[in-house]
């Protein structure tokens, strides 16, 4: 009886029934019906058009909550948040908003396609081989604008963009709210509403393709990890979390160790090569016998007293009126009788910096003698390491994987999604694909192999997603993608209600 309790919630999400969303649309002046606007669930196959009376009703698998997208000729598009099945309130369509003002004033490109279409195209739609099976049908539709100045593209659409998708057999109506490209930042960033509508197969071979199509585009894909996420199974699916931190310059160092070293904890010898190291990385002159002394009976109660795991800090001691010498030496305890050493230099800024700040100080100038002078010369040197790394930012991955539970948030009653700083989510049962690989490293001089896909989670608004079980997730523009999920986008896009 326990082992059927358990098969049977593991697959009650399957079992959706048949529930039914109904309303009415009105202008939102007059209060008059609105006849053939169209209403559809968000990233869904469900869609419709209003009767004459402005009324609508929408019946499927229908997973709450969900966005009901509304839009008709000469009005805005409007996205209205529901959370039960049910009769809701008339929406009010008001008319079509302008454009801000900073995009309003630039002209229209008369040869935008010719342009910018190929950059389009690949942002939106991707540069994969389902993406060369993509077509949009009504480019004439598309409006670009390009502000010379700071270098940003936008693209808008005065219709719904329709994209015939011949790899997974869908036809694609997306309200394009905003296209924004940052050449300088190489950032893009595009929202809208997508509207699925199977096309029909030829024969039975194209069906089968598409069948095997879909599979392939929903594993490990976004929505994919996000039903795993709900149902708690991402290890069993396939996926690995790790932790990246993103650090700034002034922190690699102190997150990116410069070595690690493991030793023998009875090996006396050794602690002494060990802190005699330790000695050199410091100022000799403030070094003793008596220190050295100190130090290695400091190390040898750690040794016999503390438990595995805890780690032991040293570092030169300072004055108040001294900087804190950027060289620390962590100590932790493992198994086997042994110990790791990792040594820290907080001077460095980047894996290629070869004049860290002790380096620096003792480097000996040819030339004019005189102190001020060599001073002067080792400031300006100072000042251009640090021009060279001032925009340079680092990852930092935490290489032991992290269940899921941990980015859970405790105590709510929904699946609630975070994590402060971002999450990299590892699919292992897929690598990445020839064209990813061609494109990310197409300037590095030597051809990289296939890694598993690999993509980051960022919060960017440092708050939760809430996760529901058809993958869908709110508030997806809280969530920022970079790696391999920024490079499947509508190419291998499937509806929510899509079961593999």
């Amino acid at each position: 009886m326990r082992i059927f309790i358990i098969c049977l919630l593991i697959h009650l999400n399957f079992f959706v029934r048949a529930q039914e969303l109904q309303g009415t649309i009105v202008d939102i002046v007059t209060g008059s019906p609105i006849h053939g606007a169209t209403v559809y669930v968000n990233n869904s196959t469900l869609g419709t058009l209003t009767d004459e009376k402005g009324h609508f009703s929408l019946s499927g698998k229908i997973v709450f909550p969900v966005d009901v997208v509304v839009s008709a000729v000469s009005y805005g598009t409007r996205s209205i948040r529901v959370n039960q099945a049910g009769t809701i309130a008339p929406v009010k369509l008001d008319l079509e908003a302008d454009e801000l003002p900073a995009v309003k004033v630039l002209p229209p490109l008369k040869d935008g396609w010719e342009l910018y279409g190929k950059d389009f195209m690949e942002n939106f739609i991707s540069y994969s081989a389902f993406a060369g099976q993509c077509e949009i049908l009504n480019k004439k539709d598309l409006v670009f604008k390009m502000d010379t100045e700071k270098w940003i593209l936008y693209v808008s659409a005065s219709r719904p963009i329709r994209i015939r998708n011949k790899a997974l057999g869908y036809m694609i109506h997306f309200d394009l709210a905003d296209y924004t490209q940052h050449y300088l930042t190489r950032e893009v960033y595009f929202l809208g509403y997508t509207r699925f509508e199977p096309m029909k197969p030829r024969n039975e071979k194209q069906r089968l393709a598409w069948e095997s199509n879909r599979k392939t585009a929903f594993e490990g894909s976004l929505n994919h990890f996000m039903r795993s996420v709900y149902k708690k199974n991402t290890a069993e699916q396939g996926f690995q979390l790790n932790v990246v931190v993103r650090g700034t310059v002034g922190e690699y160092g102190e997150r990116v160790p410069l070595s690690t070293d493991t030793l023998d904890l009875k090996d006396t010898a050794v602690l002494k090569k060990f802190l005699f190291h330790f000695a050199g990385t410091l100022d000799r002159s403030r070094m003793n016998d008596s220190m050295v002394a100190a130090l290695l009976l400091g190390v040898k109660k750690w040794v016999d007293t503390v438990p595995a795991g805890i780690p032991f800090l040293l570092r030169q001691p300072s004055k108040a009126d001294e900087p804190l010498n950027p060289h620390k030496f962590v100590l932790e305890k493992i198994p086997a009788g042994t110990f790791k050493v990792v040594h820290y230099d907080s001077s460095r800024t980047n894996p290629d910096d070869s004049l860290d700040g002790s380096l620096m100080n003792s480097l000996e100038l040819v030339g004019d003698d005189s102190a001020e002078t060599k001073e002067k010369m080792k400031q300006e040197m100072r000042e251009k390491m640090k021009q060279r790394h001032a925009a340079k930012a680092f990852d930092y991955l935490y290489t032991t994987p992290w269940p899921v539970d941990s980015f859970l948030v405790k105590g709510s009653e929904n699946v609630r999604l975070f994590c402060k700083d971002m999450i990299q989510v590892m699919y292992k049962n897929e690598l990445e694909e020839k064209e990813y690989i061609e494109h990310t490293y197409r300037l590095k001089s030597k051809k990289a192999e296939p890694s598993p896909q690999t993509s980051l989670l960022v919060f960017k608004q440092n708050k939760p997603v809430d996760v529901y079980a058809n993958g869908n997730f709110t508030e997806q523009y809280d969530l920022f993608l970079e790696g391999y999920w920024s490079y499947e986008k509508l190419d291998k896009m499937l509806p929510l209600d899509y079961e593999p």
